[in-house]
């Protein structure tokens, strides 16, 4: 008997109980609302790589170290005309492009990797521009590529890790992230997507879980206990029946691939990935907002590569202390009959102003630690310190690295680490 009950199941009775509290509740006010959802798009379980919150933070912009060069003004003229667009029509589009450099210290290998990750990010709005109940068109194309003999990718393999050092910067070459539809009703408390997107964008994270401007080893940049598929054929819906709580559930199909389309997997075979979360957003007079969540998943056995189901359940506490500190921690568990990892555990901090007064530098760090399955490897420990500089209004540079104790799958060694250095630009 599975221990948890079939996924199609556990889908239709959340989506029953969500409907259910839609109804009983008592609607909010307009400005709460918005406001407790000012930084999210479709759910407060979200994290801040999906399309909409990365087109935010290109829009509006931060005061740079270099800014009094002038060396904003080629960016302008080109950001200029996207602005106006977006004023005029409700189409948002941007363009980002990060490279990220890795340099291996001790285990298995010594070679470098170093790759680029090119985003075309749009966003329209075609319904309900003027009011809460908006219907958007989200867009994403991306093109992924390497930079000498090897990318980053590959590193976390030759190390001999549990958990990869990165795994976002490959060479996957052209690929469309993301085409999905979402559709906000009732002042925006019932939000509904539907189309191709990533289902690890919206359960088990935490408001540092962002490779392209916070922590890049997977302990942090995702959740390694959970064996997500990638972009593909997705179903989500979430509800805030009170300003301070939400709930969401999913499904996308359990072999959707950021290079397929996979669309006759999911009508011949129907195995699924599906998930739900519930959490709390309090906003402490003296701390400042707050996100505790509670989340379940399931993954179907998938017939077609003989793979068995795995299922299991993550808890996210994200916290400010005040307006320049947050914290967060993170357990999860897992069969780990996919991934091979049983129980999950990360802390961290970001803290800005550390170097100064920019806003946007954010000094970063984290521990995390990976227990695998019974008698298949050993325990795992990542520490990753790292800060981010406001170049620009367009251009981060961020350093930092990485200590590895016991790498998982490299007996013979007791330590690794690795040296990063990323840059990403925006317009």
């Amino acid at each position: 008997m599975n221990p948890l009950p079939e996924s199609r199941i556990v889908a239709a009775a959340a989506l029953f109980v969500l409907a259910a509290t839609l109804k009983s509740a008592t609607p909010p006010a307009a400005e709460a609302l918005e406001w407790t959802n000012a930084d999210v798009d479709f759910s407060p379980g979200e994290s801040t790589i999906n399309t909409p919150a990365e087109l935010r933070e290109i829009y509006d912009g931060e005061e740079g170290h270099l800014d009094f060069l002038g060396v904003n003004r080629p960016s302008d003229l080109l950001r200029m005309p996207f602005e106006s667009l977006d004023k005029r029509t409700g189409l948002r589009i941007g363009v980002a492009h990060t490279m990220l450099f890795m340099q291996p210290m001790g285990g298995r290998s010594s070679r470098y990797g170093a790759a680029g990750d090119l985003d075309f990010l749009a966003n329209w709005t075609l319904i309900g521009r003027d009011g809460p109940d908006t219907g958007r068109l989200v867009f994403t194309g991306e093109y992924r590529y390497q930079m000498g003999s090897q990318p980053p990718s590959r590193i976390g393999g030759q190390m001999g890790t549990l958990v990869a050092p990165t795994g976002a910067f490959n060479d996957r070459g052209w690929v469309i992230r993301d085409a999905y539809w979402i559709q906000r009703l009732f002042d925006a408390r019932l939000r509904i997507l539907i189309g191709r997107a990533d289902p690890s964008d919206y359960v088990g994270s935490h408001w540092l879980q962002n490779v392209n401007n916070s922590f890049v080893n997977r302990n942090f940049s995702a959740n390694p206990a959970i064996p997500f598929p990638s972009h593909g054929p997705m179903l989500g819906v979430s509800i805030r029946p009170t300003p301070e709580f939400y709930a969401t559930v999913g499904a996308a199909n359990a072999y959707s691939t950021s290079i397929r389309d996979e669309f006759d997997t999911l009508f011949h075979e129907f195995d699924i990935f599906s998930f739900g979360e519930i959490g709390y957003t309090p906003t402490f007079k003296q701390l400042g907002e707050g996100r505790y969540a509670f989340g379940l998943w399931h993954m179907d056995a998938r017939s077609k590569f003989d793979l068995p189901e795995d299922y299991g359940f993550t808890f996210v506490v994200d916290q400010n202390l005040r307006e320049n500190l947050q914290i967060f921690a993170r357990y999860a568990y897992s069969d780990g009959t996919l991934t091979n990892i049983r129980h999950a555990t990360q802390v961290g901090i970001g803290l800005r102003h550390l170097l100064g007064r920019r806003d946007n530098d954010l000094t970063g760090a984290a521990l995390g630690w990976s227990v695998p399955r019974p008698g298949t490897t050993r325990e795992e420990t990542a520490l990753e310190v790292f800060h981010r500089f406001q170049v620009s209004e367009n251009t981060q540079l961020s350093v930092g690295i990485q200590l590895i104790t016991n790498p998982g799958n490299a007996p013979e060694n007791d330590t690794a680490g690795a040296f990063y250095a990323r840059l990403r630009t925006t317009f």
